[in-house]
């Protein structure tokens, strides 16, 4: 194993020699610690007929070399393709199909955070039917606000017709809503629903173009159990308080089985901390506010 992992990022869809745009300032970090940097395209791997070639672009190592990826969300499918892909070059990403999954979906990572997450149930979604079901189920909301979103991702920034439910009991205003999601993520759906107890957060203030409500909320990152750095979430808001005290979100990353994964936490109106999500640590953003440099030096500390 190489000492030093690679990172393996987009490839620029107009220039195959170049790294994606978005992506350019990480990679330059990147390069600026000491790792090896490696290109893919994208387009290939999530297109249905050239997702083989993908990585044609990658010379195979004479030896087994780790890779951590840093670029746009993949299915769990299609992770598994470069996962293998990757391996037969001799290439191992730093997290198998099965722990990708377990921090990308949503459903997957209740098993890790349940105690400390609101109330959460969720549907796969292949029709109508799949919607009668969720609502049945949510019935344990009762007459309470909650927020709809697919295994993933939300549509927050459509906040009062695809995202949050003023009251449960509401059937048809809630049916509404879920069909609304369902509209606007498409083809971009990812495998079901999932509905969550709406929990009162510090307010923060107002997104300047959507109008839904920014809360205290912080993005943390985790590499090999170790914490990377805890990030303010939103670029808009002031964030009056210190950052909190990670120490019992660290007790809990220990339990969770992946090798780099993000976490976001928020603290509630009472002042108590909760787990928002996880995601894992190769497809999660970095928030604007994120000095690059700092974080890819954590990361090389983390695995080296």
């Amino acid at each position: 194993m190489t000492e030093h992992p690679h990172i393996l990022f987009c490839e620029n869809p107009i220039d195959f020699n170049k790294i994606d745009e978005d992506f350019e300032d990480q990679f330059i970090s990147a390069k600026e610690n000491g790792f090896e940097t490696l290109l893919f395209n994208f387009e290939d791997l999530t297109s249905a007929n050239r997702f083989l070639s993908s990585t044609k672009r990658i010379k195979p190592s004479d030896k087994l070399l780790n890779v951590i990826y840093r670029g746009w969300m993949l299915t769990p499918e299609q992770y598994s393709i470069l996962y293998n892909d990757l391996l037969s070059k001799n290439y191992k990403l730093i997290n198998t199909v099965e722990e990708y999954q377990n921090c990308h979906y949503l459903p997957e990572s209740l098993k890790f955070i349940s105690s400390r997450t609101p109330k959460t149930v969720f549907e796969k979604f292949d029709n109508e039917t799949s919607i009668d079901k969720l609502l049945e189920e949510s019935k344990i909301f009762g007459q309470k606000s909650v927020i709809v979103k697919d295994y993933v991702k939300s549509e927050k920034h459509d906040w009062e017709t695809a995202c949050f439910v003023a009251d449960a009991s509401k059937i048809d205003n809630f049916k509404k809503t879920i069909k609304k999601l369902i509209e606007l993520r498409g083809k971009y759906l990812n495998e079901g629903i999932v509905v969550r107890e709406f929990i009162e957060l510090n307010y923060l203030t107002i997104h300047s173009k959507s109008g839904m409500p920014l809360t205290e909320e912080y993005r943390l990152f985790f590499c090999n159990k170790k914490l990377v750095g805890i990030y303010d979430y939103w670029e808009e808001g002031e964030y009056k308080r210190n950052k909190p005290d990670t120490t019992e979100f660290e007790e809990i990353a220990k339990q969770i089985e992946s090798n780099f994964f993000s976490m976001d936490i928020a603290r509630q109106k009472n002042g108590e901390l909760i787990i928002i999500e996880l995601g894992d640590g190769q497809v999660a953003g970095l928030p604007d506010k994120t000095n690059r440099n700092e974080f890819y030096k954590q990361i090389r500390n983390c695995c080296c």
